[in-house]
C-alpha cells in the first residue's frame, strides 16, 4: 500500500509541477490541463426474498464502483493516476482463489503517463492502463461489461465476464503508438515481473517459496484502420504464467513449464449512418499448456453493440453477446474436461435514456445474463440472472451528477450431478446510488 501512495504522489507532484511550469504561474491554463474526478457506485440498500438485508452491495450486474483520479493532459505528454476503493480478489484464472487472498479495499485503477515525442505520429504510454482504441464503446444507456470472451468460473462455478485476459483491451506495460495516415499500429510489451516477483506472489500468498527463475510476460499488438465507413481493428495479446506458481495456488500437478493465455479478435466499428453506431466484435480466447500430453480449449466470444440518437433528448443503447466452448478428452485445467463438455452463455441488454430538462433524464435497463455448463455424466450448471431497473439522472451543475432509483434482479441457480442437486430462484430489490463530480 505504501507503494501505491508513493507513486501516485510522484505523478501527481509531477503533472501539477510541469502544468505550473508550462503556464508560468496561470491558474486559468493548469485547470484547463488538469482534471480530478470522483465516482462512487452501489446500492445503498438491497433486499432479497430469502429475508436478507444489505447495504453497500453491487447494482444490478455492475461490481461496487468508487474511484479517485487525477489527470494531466497537455499537446505532448500526460498522464493519469486513479485509486478504486472496494475488495479487490486475486485471480489466478478466472475464477476468485477464495477469501484468504483478498487484496486491501484501496488499489490502483490506473497509473500510466503517455508522451509524444515526435509530434501526432507516435505516442509512448507506460504504466497500468486499460486501452480500448478501435474497440467502439456505445454503452452510454447501459450498466455494461467489457466486448470480448465470459468463461466458466473455476471450478465450473457460473461464469466470469471478460476481464483482463479475456477482454478486448491491450492492458498494463509500455504500448508503442504507430499512426500513419488511416492505420495505427500499437503494441504492447511487459515483463510484468521481475524473477524474484514469482517466489514473492507464492509467499505473500502461501507462505512458502518455489525457487521459481521464470519472468511473466504480457506481450500484445494492435492495428487499427480508418476505412472511411468506420474503423477496422485486429488484436492479439498474450500472457504467460510460470506453471510452478499455478500449481502452488491452485494446488494442482499441470503438467509442462508455462501457462499461455492467448486472446486475439476483431471488431468493426459502422459509423456510416447518420445517428447510429453500430459495432461487431470476435474474441478468441486460447488457455494453454506447453505440455504436448494436453489439449487447449478455444474459448469463444461474439459480441453485437450499437447506439441510436436520432431523436432529440432520446438515446438508446444494446449490447448482446454469444460466448461458447466445446471440451476436450485431454483438457488440462479440467474445466471442460471431455469431449461431451460445452460452455453456453447469453448476455443481452437494452437501455434507454430520456432527457427531461437540461437539469433532469431518466433511464431505463433490461439486462439478461443465461450461462450453462455441461460437463456430459459428471453435471451441470444452469445460472440465469433477469435484471430490470430505472433510474433518475440529475446534473446538479455541469461538473456534477446524482443517479438514484431502483433496480430488480431474479437470479436462478441449477445443480446437477457432481455439482450438486439444487433448482433455486432468488429475487433481489436494490436501490443504486451514483455521484460522479469532475473538475
Amino acid at each position: 500500500m505504501r507503494k501505491v501512495f508513493v507513486l501516485l504522489f510522484a505523478l501527481t507532484a509531477g503533472l501539477l509541477w510541469v502544468g505550473a511550469e508550462e503556464s508560468s504561474g496561470s491558474a486559468l491554463s493548469i485547470a484547463d490541463k488538469v482534471n480530478l474526478e470522483l465516482e462512487f457506485n452501489a446500492s445503498v440498500l438491497s433486499v432479497d426474498t430469502d429475508g436478507v438485508v444489505d447495504s453497500m452491495t453491487d447494482a444490478g450486474f455492475d461490481e461496487d464502483a468508487a474511484k479517485i483520479g487525477l489527470s494531466y493532459e497537455d499537446e505532448l505528454w500526460g498522464g493519469t493516476a486513479s485509486l478504486k476503493f472496494g475488495q479487490e480478489t486475486l485471480r489466478i484464472f478466472h475464477g476468485e482463489i477464495g477469501e484468504m487472498f483478498a487484496g486491501n479495499p484501496l488499489s490502483i485503477d490506473e497509473l500510466y503517463v503517455w508522451v509524444k515525442p515526435f509530434g501526432e505520429h507516435f505516442k509512448f504510454t507506460g504504466g497500468v492502463f486499460e486501452n480500448t482504441d478501435g474497440v467502439a464503446d456505445y454503452t452510454g444507456d447501459i450498466d455494461n461489461f467489457d466486448m470480448g470472451v465470459f468463461v466458466t468460473g473455476e471450478g465450473g462455478e457460473f461464469f466470469s465476464e471478460p476481464e483482463e485476459m479475456t477482454n478486448a483491451s491491450l492492458v498494463n506495460g509500455f504500448l508503442t503508438d504507430a499512426a500513419f495516415g488511416p492505420v495505427t499500429v500499437q503494441l504492447l510489451l511487459a515483463p510484468n515481473y521481475s524473477k524474484e516477483s514469482a517466489d514473492e506472489l507464492v509467499s505473500e500468498l502461501l507462505g512458502g517459496s518455489l525457487g521459481v527463475n521464470e519472468r511473466f510476460f504480457r506481450i500484445g499488438g494492435r492495428v487499427i484502420a480508418d476505412l472511411g465507413i468506420g474503423t477496422l481493428a485486429a488484436m492479439v495479446k498474450t500472457f504467460q504464467w510460470p506453471i510452478e506458481v499455478i500449481n502452488a495456488v491452485e494446488q494442482r500437478t499441470f503438467g509442462g513449464t508455462k501457462a499461455n493465455n492467448t486472446t486475439f479478435g476483431a471488431y468493426f466499428d459502422f459509423t456510416k449512418v447518420e445517428n447510429l453506431g453500430l459495432s461487431l466484435g470476435y474474441t478468441g480466447f486460447l488457455f494453454a499448456s506447453d505440455d504436448s500430453d494436453t489439449d487447449s480449449i478455444l474459448w469463444n466470444g461474439i459480441d453485437l453493440r450499437a447506439t441510436w440518437t436520432g431523436i432529440e433528448g432520446l438515446s438508446i443503447s444494446t449490447h448482446n453477446n454469444l460466448s461458447f466452448a466445446k471440451g476436450k478428452e485431454k483438457e488440462w485445467s479440467g474445466m471442460l474436461a471431455g469431449n461431451d463438455a460445452s460452455f453456453l452463455t447469453l448476455y443481452n441488454a437494452i437501455g434507454i435514456t430520456k432527457e427531461l430538462n437540461e437539469k433532469f433524464s431518466v433511464n431505463a435497463e433490461v439486462a439478461n445474463i443465461f450461462s450453462r455448463t455441461d460437463n456430459g455424466n459428471s453435471g451441470k450448471i444452469e445460472f440465469d440472472n433477469f435484471c430490470v431497473g430505472a433510474k433518475l439522472i440529475s446534473h446538479i451543475t455541469d461538473n456534477a451528477e446524482f443517479t438514484a432509483g431502483l433496480k430488480v434482479d431474479v437470479i436462478k441457480n441449477l445443480l446437477s450431478g457432481n455439482y450438486g442437486d439444487a433448482d433455486d430462484t432468488l429475487t433481489v430489490f436494490s436501490v443504486p446510488l451514483g455521484i460522479a463530480i469532475s473538475f
